[in-house]
């Protein structure tokens, strides 16, 4: 009967950053995989990377002599955060009672499950609105860049423009020179601008199926709804993301003490993510532990679960995200390949007025009601 108090949710901004981890097409390499899962301890962890050279030219004539163009490099430092949770458990405790060890047990495992799944979404959220594009070469007919003269970096679209803008984000990342499988980011009102639109599938007078059936879609309920805005999200193109993760020492070596504590690594289940593990146990007075139940229990034996991992969420680098300078110095600002958007809900209707006109030369016929 208490199948509803403890209940998942949807991840799907940390959805997209695993799958894009493990894509064929991932940034993230085995090498980078391995450096990071090793590197605790460390001081820090650094990828070098190449920036982008804005000053290249092509000539219109040949030269004996050839210039010196060398690239410009970088280290990118990945920034880990730790998320631990751990819980007790008293196996005496379950003698002549109504719950089970292995149901308490697994209640407790995964209220901390999904309360991880939930803190790791939120920060993959974050991650994908510090990496949003700054610039659209061409935007369309979209509102792009600014509302009321701060900039906001939000492509807006109105709600007339609803039906449009999914196989838009394709055109506009397009436009920035990012061509891959598109994956999409929303929150509950883009899964109902989607399935809207899947209403109008082959076989109907209009056919929006090409619209929304070439992106992959993630749902999220960590993004928090906006005053007029009917849907949000992320456009992101494929192999632009990845996730790190790394452990403590003693989970690595799989230690075992002689005082019975013990490390380890294991999946944790839902998130299928890695997670190092730590137990050991006691023995104590836990007569308190639930009230008369536990009464005579002042000297009994306690397990000590514990689990914790280190969690990086990078994007791909951008040496130039923000436009700099003005003028004959002005240099534009280098597109990313994720693009923050949202579709707005003011004049939201799902139906059209229908509207009865009384002309002379269209009369609409009446007659008399007498009372």
């Amino acid at each position: 009967m208490d199948k509803y108090e403890i209940r998942g949710s949807r991840y799907g901004a940390f959805d997209c950053f695993v799958e894009q981890t493990n894509s064929p097409m991932s940034m993230v390499s085995d090498e980078l995989k391995a450096k990071a899962r090793s590197s605790i301890g460390a001081p820090k962890l650094q990828v070098p990377v190449i920036n982008y050279d804005s000053g290249v030219t092509i000539s219109n004539s040949r030269s004996a002599t050839i210039a010196d163009d060398e690239n410009t490099s970088a280290l990118v430092e990945v920034t880990f955060a730790t998320y631990s949770f751990g819980f007790t458990m008293v196996p005496s405790l379950y003698m002549n009672n109504e719950i089970g060890y292995q149901k308490d047990f697994e209640k407790k495992l995964m209220k901390y499950i999904y309360a991880l799944g939930k803190a790791l979404d939120s920060a993959a959220l974050t991650a994908l609105d510090s990496a949003k594009t700054q610039a659209i070469a061409n935007p369309l007919l979209y509102s792009f860049d600014s509302t009321g003269g701060t900039p906001t970096f939000i492509l807006s679209a109105n709600w007339n423009q609803r039906e449009n803008i999914l196989g838009d984000l394709g055109v506009m990342a397009g436009s920035n020179d990012f061509f891959d499988q598109m994956h999409i980011i929303g929150d509950a009102g883009l899964q109902s601008m989607v399935q809207k639109l899947a209403q109008k599938d082959i076989y109907n007078s209009v056919n929006k199926r090409n619209e929304w059936a070439d992106k992959v879609f993630h749902f999220s309920n960590s993004i928090a709804p906006k005053a007029n805005v009917y849907a949000q999200g992320f456009a992101v193109n494929e192999g632009s993301l990845g996730m790190l993760t790394r452990f403590e020492r003693e989970c690595l070596n799989g230690t075992t003490a002689r005082t019975g504590h013990e490390w380890g690594i294991a999946t944790l289940p839902v998130l299928n993510i890695q997670c190092g593990t730590y137990y050991y146990e006691s023995v104590g007075d836990y007569s308190a532990i639930a009230g008369a139940a536990s009464a005579d229990m002042d000297r009994v034996m306690k397990e000590h679960y514990g689990f914790a991992v280190d969690v990086a969420f990078i994007t791909s680098y951008n040496s130039h995200p923000a436009a700099t300078g003005s003028g004959s110095s002005a240099v534009p600002a280098l597109p990313s390949p994720v693009i923050k958007f949202e579709v707005g809900s003011v004049g939201a209707v799902y139906g059209e007025t229908v509207v009865v006109a009384n002309t002379t030369t269209s009369p609409v016929n009446t007659k008399e009601v007498s009372s």
